[in-house]
C-alpha cells in the first residue's frame, strides 16, 4: 500500500479493501460542472492533462464502504462529459 498525502489518515488506513458505492452531489461545499481555468496542470476524468486553458470542475463527496466519505474533485473538457454514461 502506498501512502497518499493527498488523503485523510482514514482514508489511507482503508484503501485496501473500498469501493466507491455513492457520489453524492447535494452535500455541503458541492457543486456540479463548473467552467474554471487551469492555471496548473490537471488530470481529467480520461486521464489526459490540461493546462492553460477553461476546464470543467465538480466537486461531490464519495462514499465508501463502511460509511466513510471523502471529498473529490473531477475535471473535465466538454467533450468528456458530454460523452460520459450517467447512471
Amino acid at each position: 500500500m502506498v501512502f497518499d498525502p493527498n488523503r485523510s489518515i482514514g482514508w489511507n488506513l482503508d484503501h485496501r479493501a473500498v469501493e466507491i458505492t455513492e457520489r453524492i452531489f447535494d452535500g455541503a461545499d458541492c457543486y456540479r460542472w463548473r467552467l474554471v481555468f487551469a492555471w496548473l496542470p490537471v488530470k481529467t476524468i480520461s486521464g489526459k492533462i490540461a493546462w492553460l486553458r477553461k476546464i470543467y470542475k465538480q466537486r461531490f463527496w464519495v462514499v465508501f464502504t463502511g460509511f466513510h466519505m471523502e471529498p473529490e474533485v473531477e475535471y473535465a473538457d466538454l467533450f468528456e462529459i458530454l460523452g460520459e454514461n450517467y447512471e
